[in-house]
Order: structure tokens, then sequence, then C-alpha cells
């Protein structure tokens, strides 16, 4: 019985020795080809530091802008002078509440003979976004925003006399003419007043000109809400909306200055 454990155990140890034997060969040959363990790549990027992520401020400046886009077209035979002041605060590079006021006059009249005069200030309030608000270059925004915006005004519509083409000195307005009783309608209503609720939607760009010095194109598209309105005629013009219709389309051209 002894004889037959020795045997086992001998025939155990032979088969350990031939095992250790053959498994050091192929160890080496492991370690010349490059083979590292696996290795999970959670523990590869421990001792490796992660890029800081920049941090942006709540506040990042104010912008001034004033119009100059109603001064221009005044000059190039427009009937409408307007001009206005925004007052933009930049949150996190992308969110830009913004005020905005001006002030509007026109005095003309039309193919008829009919005066129209209106001198009222204009008020918007609202917010813009921008789209290029995560990107590291701060010299150009591309932004779309929205407005709330009212006027209330004074307008006067008249009637003005015209020349009589053949006996000199002056005549009513033949378009004011009653046609059941005959005669002339004398047409004067000065300081009409009314207000005027509309909202916008609008697309811009803002571009850096020179250090804080910017300059900007803005389209808007406008809709009206709500108005009150006097009994004796409707406004030609409103101030900051255009001309009285259910939505205009404008363009403002702002010079801009940042304050840090």
């Amino acid at each position: 019985m002894g004889q037959k454990i020795s045997n086992y155990s001998i025939a155990i140890a032979i088969n350990l020795i031939l095992l250790f034997c053959t498994a050091m060969p192929l160890a080496a040959q492991q370690q010349q080809q490059g083979y590292l363990p696996h290795v999970p790549k959670r523990d590869q990027k421990k001792g490796q530091k992660e890029e800081p992520k920049e941090e942006v401020p709540l506040y990042n400046g104010t912008y001034i802008g004033v119009d100059i886009y109603g001064l221009g077209a005044r000059l190039f035979g427009s009937d409408f002078l307007s001009s206005e002041v925004s007052v933009g605060v930049n949150l996190k590079n992308q969110f830009i509440p913004t005020f905005e006021a001006g002030f509007g006059t026109t005095d003309t009249w039309n193919e008829t003979g009919i005066n129209y005069k209106s001198t009222a200030p204009y008020f918007r309030i609202g917010v813009d976004y921008n789209t290029m608000g995560k990107k590291k270059d701060k010299s150009s925004y591309l932004f779309v925003g929205a407005r709330y915006a009212f006027s209330h005004m004074n307008y006067d519509v008249s009637s003005l006399s015209m020349k009589d083409p053949i006996y000199g000195g002056e005549i009513y307005n033949p378009s004011l003419e009653d046609f059941i009783w005959g005669g002339t309608i004398p047409y004067n209503h000065l300081g009409q007043k009314a207000t005027v609720q509309w909202m916008e939607l609008l697309v811009g760009v803002k571009v850096q000109i020179y250090q804080r010095f910017y300059m900007g194109w803005t389209v808007r598209m406008k809709w009206k809400l709500a108005e009150s309105l006097s009994e004796y005629g409707n406004p030609w013009m409103v101030p900051g909306f255009g001309k009285y219709n259910k939505s205009n389309l404008g363009i403002t051209y702002s010079l801009i200055y940042k304050i840090p």
C-alpha cells in the first residue's frame, strides 16, 4: 500500500515538472511579442489630467447701440424719420435681454392732398439668443430674438388747400367734396391719439469691427397685436412699426459699443 502511494506521488511530481517546463517557454515567448495583460480603460486613464472646461461667467458685458438705418432712409427720400437706442446685457454669452427706445416723425401728404403728421416715441423689450455662444470666437454673433413693442402717438390728419391751376388762388381739396349735398367737406382733425401694440420675431448679425466697437444688421418681422385709435381716422404711419398694416417687415442697422 505504501509503495502505491509513493508511485502516485512520484507521478504527480513528474507531471508538475513537465507543466512548469512547458509554461516557462510560453511565458517568455509572450513577453517577447509585447503581450500586456488587459487593463480596464478606467485604470489606464488613472493619473491623466482632464482638460478643464472653460467657465463662462454670468455677466459678459453690456451693449449700447444706435440705429442709423432710419436716418439714412430719410436721406434717400423716405417720408419717415426714425432712430432708436438699444441696451442689451450679455448673460453667459448666450442670452441677451434687450430694451430699445426710439423716436419717429413724419410730415407728408398723398396725391389727393391729405396731409398726415405724426411725432411719437416707441419702446421694445425682449431677449436675443446667441446661436454661436459655445464657440471660443467672441468677435461675431448670429442671434435670433423676440420683442414686445408699443407706441402711444399723436397725429394730425387734414386736407390741404390746392392752387387753382386756371384762375389762381386756393381751393378746397376736391377729393373731400360732398357728392350728396354739394360743396366741400372740411377735414381737419388735429391731436388725435392712438396706441398700437405689436410683437416682433427677428434674426440678426453682430460683428466686431475694432476693439469694443461692433456693427450689426437685424431683420424684423412685425405683427400687430392690439390698437386703440381715434374715430376720425387711422394713423398712416406707426413709429417703430411702420405703415399701418397688419404686419410689416423692418430692418435696423446699428453701431454698437460694448461696456466690459
